[in-house]
């Protein structure tokens, strides 16, 4: 199979775009932050609508007649108004309604304007590929820990807090950086805990601390490329207890592993280009780097230890946390 790459806008990009002016029919939003979702559908409908009435509609196919949400989409007005639909989860289009998507969104009406929203980062499927093609998503994945120090900036200063410290920015995004919208809350309810008083004190985020923040996917494959020990097994761990199982863990891991292998047997060779794939941007630049780190022995280790204990747990003879724990140590330890 043909192996392409997802060449997603960066979120700040597709913000600038608006604000200049240069507004699509279509817009295909990939990634799981809700926040900028909303942030992007906010700045979408105020920029189209001005001082108009606001025509927007929300279309869920869990909710809604896949053919009705077509019928939606395609019904020219007669008096031409502008009208904005957002539809969520377009894998769960049934039937020919995923074919009149897609012939829309290459043949859209005038006057109507359409955001998709897909939380899952990746094509897995023809549809989910055609409309890649057709639409160029726009990147809303949680931001990296590093650009969270922006946001985590301008929240506080939403609540009139200016020049907070990077220790205390950082303590924050410990505690609650797993989404924009749980970082907000707690940026607000830190503002309001502090009253009139705008300096931030390490006690002041200590009042959160029990709050336990949930790690990401991306942020346990990057740890694992690099080889580091203690924070794969840390986070590892946390996603385990958290509402990830061993079993949903399988797939991307053996992915990971398998581009690494690729890219081991392709060195020197004319590469073909990437396909498809479920792990994040973050994870995927930084493969090379990280097949350098393993031999191609270690890598096949990996795979067979992955097939080993996807065995063993449809047999119900480990535990989330011990299969994690033996996998890790052991690709990382003893390769």
């Amino acid at each position: 199979m043909v192996r392409y790459k997802i060449n997603n806008i960066p979120f700040n990009k597709s913000i600038q775009l608006l604000e200049k002016g240069n507004i699509k029919p279509i817009y295909f939003l990939m990634g799981e932050d809700q926040y900028l979702q909303q942030l992007f559908s906010e700045r979408l409908t105020n920029i189209l609508f001005k001082n108009e009435t606001i025509q927007k509609m929300m279309l869920i196919p869990d909710e809604m007649k896949s053919s009705n949400i077509i019928d939606l989409l395609t019904s020219a007005d007669l008096f031409s108004t502008k009208k904005l639909f957002l539809l969520r989860s377009p894998s769960t289009l049934k039937g020919k309604s995923r074919d009149e998507l897609l012939e829309y969104c290459r043949n859209p009406i005038n006057g109507h304007f359409l955001i998709i929203m897909q939380d899952e980062y990746g094509a897995s499927n023809k549809f989910l590929s055609s409309l890649v093609e057709i639409t160029n998503p726009i990147s809303c994945s949680t931001p990296f820990d590093n650009e969270m120090i922006h946001w985590a900036k301008n929240f506080f200063q939403e609540n009139d807090i200016n020049n907070v410290p990077l220790d205390i920015l950082k303590s924050v995004i410990e505690i609650a950086g797993d989404s924009l919208n749980h970082l907000k809350n707690e940026i607000d309810k830190i503002a309001i805990s502090t009253g009139s008083n705008n300096e931030i004190k390490k006690s002041d985020i200590e009042k959160f601390s029990g709050w336990k923040r949930k790690f990401r996917q991306f942020e346990f494959l990057n740890y694992l490329g690099q080889k580091k020990l203690k924070e794969s097994m840390q986070i590892g761990r946390a996603l385990v207890s958290q509402d990830v199982s061993m079993i949903n863990l399988i797939y991307p891991l053996t992915e990971f592993f398998q581009e690494l292998l690729f890219l081991k047997i392709s060195q020197g060779t004319n590469r073909i280009k990437k396909g498809y794939t479920r792990l994040s941007p973050s994870v995927n630049k930084q493969l090379p780097n990280y097949a350098n780190r393993y031999t191609s022995k270690e890598i096949i280790l990996a795979l067979k230890r992955l097939a080993r204990i996807d065995r063993q747990l449809k047999t119900s003879r480990i535990k989330d946390e011990s299969a994690i724990t033996e996998f890790v140590y052991s690709t990382l330890s003893n390769g």
